[in-house]
């Protein structure tokens, strides 16, 4: 499993989910404290600013009080958009572009899928990042006029 944090250049962080490892709230805080001091590296404007939000979907790891508690006490404020995967990026952006590029590999163990993914990762355009993000506001506007209802996003 991948878990993926990107903004509207690049990817910050990416982290590869053990064999055999549960994805709780336990586990996701510490991806969490991964990510902020990725942050604190790679864009140290943003981490000094406190200008940046995290958006994540409604998973149960993600939602628990626990989680609410650690983001609340690193100051780190939470789009929570209603739960849909036409609402997150990651699932209409970054995971089927890998698997587009991916498709047909074949690979001998799972450290060589997670090398290829990385360079997969690595060569995806800023503009494509940008793009996910404009995409996100419009699959936003369409959740409003909706009234929060599913849709069938593009």
């Amino acid at each position: 499993m991948l878990i993926a944090f990107f903004d509207s250049d690049s990817i910050i962080h990416k982290e590869f989910v053990p064999a055999g490892q549960t994805m709780n709230s336990a586990f996701y805080e510490k991806v969490l404290k991964w990510l902020l001091r990725r942050i604190h590296r790679v864009r140290p404007g943003l981490h000094r600013a406190g200008q940046w939000m995290l958006l994540h979907d409604n998973a149960l790891a993600h939602c628990v009080i626990r989680v609410h508690q650690f983001l609340a006490q690193h100051g780190i404020p939470v789009l929570d958009p209603p739960y849909s995967p036409d609402l997150a990026p990651v699932n209409f952006f970054l995971f089927p572009r890998l698997k587009s590029i991916m498709k047909g590999a074949r690979f001998t163990d799972v450290a060589a899928i997670q090398e290829r993914v990385t360079v997969v990762l690595r060569t995806i355009p800023t503009e494509a990042f940008a793009d996910s993000f404009q995409k996100l506001y419009e699959r936003y506007q369409k959740c409003v006029v909706k009234n929060g209802n599913y849709f069938k996003g593009q």
